[in-house]
């Protein structure tokens, strides 16, 4: 039976739901370091990773300030011959990265500003924390330039299927 190889580098409890999933359902996973993304399989085979993201917060993080970093993962798993899919969990309507573009960042929904629309993220520099925050259009574009030009995937997923979707994305049967 193929088994699942969990990076070890993952933030603490950040996954124990997926964790939990592999035990109901019968899937063999260990804990191990990973060059790239967050979950691979043992088999030699495989050349998909997937890399989990704990909604669009997250990844908007990731392909703003984190992007240079980003981009050398992606880099570093092409250059082991695999693909990385980004399985951004949400439990909003998102479902593609075109309906990222209707995302409001999270610093944005808690400013009392931008409630009282004294503040417009895509034309101004946020009042409250004095620089530009990410806006969904922004962060769709990205997205979309990412997979054009390093051939990564975006998936939008419910917290509740991403564990079965990891094992369907690398090909691991599941009880």
């Amino acid at each position: 039976m193929t088994k699942i190889i969990c990076d070890t580098r993952q933030q603490a409890g950040k996954h124990e739901n997926i964790d939990r999933w592999f035990r109901n359902h019968g899937v063999e996973y260990e804990y191990r370091k990973l060059d790239a993304g967050d979950y691979a399989t043992d088999d030699g085979w495989s050349n998909i990773l997937v890399d989990t993201k704990k909604g669009l917060t997250e990844i908007s993080g990731n392909c703003g300030r984190d992007h240079d970093r980003v981009v050398r993962e992606i880099r570093r798993a092409s250059d082991n011959g695999c693909r990385l899919v980004f399985l951004i969990e949400t439990t909003g309507d998102y479902r593609s990265i075109e309906d990222v573009k209707r995302w409001t960042n999270s610093v944005c929904n808690r400013c009392p500003y931008y409630r009282v629309s004294r503040c417009n993220p895509p034309r101004d520099r946020c009042k409250r924390f004095k620089r530009r925050p990410m806006t969904g259009k922004t962060l769709a574009k990205i997205m979309r330039s990412m997979e054009l030009d390093h051939g990564c995937v975006f998936e939008f997923i419910h917290p509740s299927a991403t564990a079965k979707r990891i094992c369907e994305i690398l090909g691991v049967n599941y009880g």
